[in-house]
This record gives structure tokens, C-alpha cells and sequence, in this order.
């Protein structure tokens, strides 16, 4: 039930901090949604891309405190 209800605030909180701007104003690529587990290497790896272009492309992210539910934008290559 814990882990519900923070995944739920966390996704509200990252809405209501507008994180993601870079995808939803229409940049080529998907949202990733970070869950347990998930690095900022795997989730770039995953997009085809590197760390650096996926931290330029959310700026703030902090690779090293990512949260389950935090909506990231992986770039098209």
C-alpha cells in the first residue's frame, strides 16, 4: 500500500513541477517513467543515447537520487 500511494504522489508532484518540459513541447522521443532499479546509464542505453545527452535534455536531473514514478525524457538519437 506504501508503495501505491508514493508512486502516486510522486507522479503528482512531478506534474505539478512541470518536469518533462522537454518532451511535451514536442521533441522527438518518449517519456520513460523511472521505476525500481532504473539508472540514468540503463535508461539511456535503453533510448540509444548517452548519459549526457539525457541529463541535457532534463535539465535538473540528478542521476544519483532518481525517484520511482519521475517522468524522464529520453531524446530520439
Amino acid at each position: 500500500m506504501f508503495t501505491h500511494t508514493f508512486t502516486f504522489i510522486a507522479l503528482i508532484a512531478a506534474s505539478v513541477l512541470g518536469i518533462n518540459a522537454a518532451c511535451d513541447s514536442g521533441l522527438p522521443g518518449y517519456t520513460h517513467i523511472v521505476v525500481s532499479g532504473d539508472t540514468c546509464y540503463a535508461i539511456a542505453t535503453q533510448g540509444g543515447i548517452d548519459v549526457g545527452h539525457l541529463q541535457s535534455t532534463n535539465p535538473g536531473l540528478n542521476c544519483n537520487a532518481l525517484s520511482i514514478g519521475q517522468r524522464v525524457c529520453v531524446p530520439s538519437n
